[in-house]
């Protein structure tokens, strides 16, 4: 996440981090830590999505913000205007439990806020590639957070603001997307990040735009004047190709002033990979060469989204661990049964239960608008919940919950066994597979017999029992085990639907309509607004252009 210098004016000085993952302690600060009320406490500052609210969850660790500064793509404003899977950087304290802390000061920096101009839907439903103001963004049904829109009903025309992690390329995973309006030309604020080139006394490009400052605040950018290729945020007003600015400020990213020896917490996608030991997120360079992995086995790749607790000695992060915060075993089911003193919940198959452990970086979001925020315990047996899971050791951790209406039984995970054309067992669950349709990675239809061919133990597959769940398979396909959804719009797929006008959704939609939004596993979620218009129907695609 980039921080305006009015933002990094207010924390991003990223002080000694010692943050907690699922109520674990981080790494040594070589500071001595603070007393209050008898109570230890050491200085941090965190960089992560809001995952739960009481105060706010960030990186496993719960902030008290009653008396938290709160900043707003630069603005102050007041805790309650934080909201679920927000990227924000906390600066403050944490306690000798790491668990818990006390945020001094909160700030929310937004990555572009704009007209939704493109709509691409993925192979498989479940991710979307939007155009908003020409950043490419990855909507994910597991991984986004809505507000104010879902993943089935976001249409062109709509002013969004984005907040997520920037990927190789450019292109920004959404963690968190909020319809503002439907967007007027001339008159709604949108926010777009760059390098400002083409400067003149009182305009400069900005990627295709072109921005007029002649009335624009200032204030946020050294000096208060302009340069060529300094980056920038531009807040203002769009009319064709131009943005009116009334306000530009100064961007950094999130490595812009640490100091030698600072310890530092940092979530995001990993990009510009180089090896397993050397790669960046969020900008920051980060040396893994001695970092522990958790999970033990994880396989670092480009836009695999993990936490990464070090020192800074200057120049890099050095890992001192390097932990998965997303994963890819999916489950959609009731609830059989909730033990929140143990923190965990059993979900119901037709012939087997799955257990997953819920912690305080788990994310937790309510489709059906019955509580807000969602906590373990408001969770009953007979709800249907979609999560997703990352497997430590012999447990499944829950890094996504949504509550939602009851939906087909899905389940996600490497094949534990199998009998070629009888049945496939995952996590436990055995599925028959006669009569069951069977697909390939890249979503094409194969045979039986192929794909038992091809199938081998631990390969991750989807499994769908459709309608009332009777232990038989209706779908059976491969998925890509090492990336998340979305993963497919890296390489420049040539399917983009670009705006021309309000044409059909059929133009750019899959096959099947209905197998596109079965698997709906998402974070889709209105957790903070009551004019939410959160219907996740199976019906529902998203509207797209006209190719």
């Amino acid at each position: 996440m980039q921080i305006s210098t009015y933002a990094k004016a207010l924390c991003l000085v990223l002080g000694t981090a010692l943050t907690g993952c699922g109520g674990g302690g981080g790494g040594g600060s070589s500071m001595v830590p603070e007393t209050t009320n008898n109570v230890s406490s050491s200085p941090l500052s965190s960089t992560g999505t809001i995952d739960g609210f009481g105060s706010i969850f960030v990186n496993g660790v719960e902030f008290e913000t009653d008396n938290s500064a709160v900043s707003l793509d630069g603005v102050t404003s007041t805790e309650d205007k934080l909201r679920l899977g927000m990227v924000v950087t906390v600066h403050g304290t944490v306690n000798e439990d790491g668990k818990t802390g006390t945020a001094d000061q909160v700030v929310f920096d937004d990555e572009v806020q704009g007209p939704v101009s493109a709509i691409e839907i993925g192979q498989d439903g479940d991710s979307l590639l939007l155009t908003v103001l020409g950043v490419s963004i990855i909507a994910e049904r597991t991984g986004t957070v809505f507000d104010g829109v879902s993943f089935a009903t976001l249409a062109l025309g709509d002013l969004v603001e984005v907040s997520g992690f920037v990927e190789n390329g450019g292109l920004l995973r959404a963690t968190r997307i909020e319809k503002k309006s439907d967007f007027v030309p001339g008159a709604s604020e949108v926010e777009l990040k760059g390098t400002v080139s083409g400067l003149t006394g009182t305009t400069f490009t900005l990627d295709t735009f072109v921005v007029d400052f002649s009335n624009a605040d200032l204030s946020g950018v050294p000096g208060g004047s302009l340069s060529e290729g300094m980056l920038v945020e531009v807040h203002g007003t769009l009319n064709g190709s131009t943005i009116v600015a009334d306000r530009i400020e100064q961007e950094d990213d999130a490595s812009s002033g640490l100091d030698d020896g600072d310890e530092v917490s940092v979530q995001g996608a990993i990009s510009n990979l180089i090896d397993q030991g050397h790669f960046a997120v969020n900008g920051v360079t980060v040396d893994a060469t001695n970092a522990s992995l958790e999970p033990a086995g994880l396989v670092l790749a480009d836009g695999v989204i993990v936490e990464v607790e070090g020192t800074w000695n200057g120049s890099i992060l050095v890992a001192e661990e390097v932990k998965a915060r997303r994963g890819r075993v999916e489950l959609e089911a009731k609830v059989a049964s909730v033990n929140a003193p143990e923190g965990t919940l059993t979900l119901q198959f037709f012939t087997g239960t799955v257990t997953v452990q819920v912690d305080s970086t788990t994310l937790l979001d309510d489709d059906t608008d019955q509580a807000d925020p969602l906590t373990l315990a408001d969770i009953a047996s007979g709800d249907f919940l979609a999560v997703e899971a990352i497997r430590v050791g012999d447990a499944l951790v829950a890094s996504r919950i949504r509550r939602d209406e009851q939906d087909d039984n899905i389940l996600q995970a490497p094949v534990d066994s199998f009998n070629a054309g009888v049945d496939i067992t995952l996590l436990g669950v055995t599925f028959g597979t006669a009569g069951a349709e069977f697909e390939s990675q890249d979503n094409s239809a194969i045979s039986a017999e192929v794909f038992f061919g091809q199938l081998q133990v631990g390969d991750l597959v989807k499994v769908k029992d459709e309608d009332v769940a009777d232990g038989v398979a209706d779908e059976v396909e491969f998925e890509q085990g090492d990336a998340l959804d979305g993963e497919e719009f890296d390489d420049g797929s040539d399917d983009d639907c670009d705006v021309a006008d309000s044409g059909s959704d059929d133009d750019c939609a899959t096959d099947d309509d209905d197998d596109d939004s079965d698997d709906d596993s998402d974070d889709d979620s209105d957790d903070d607004s009551d004019d939410d218009s959160d219907d996740d129907s199976d019906d529902d695609e998203p509207d797209v252009a006209e190719d």
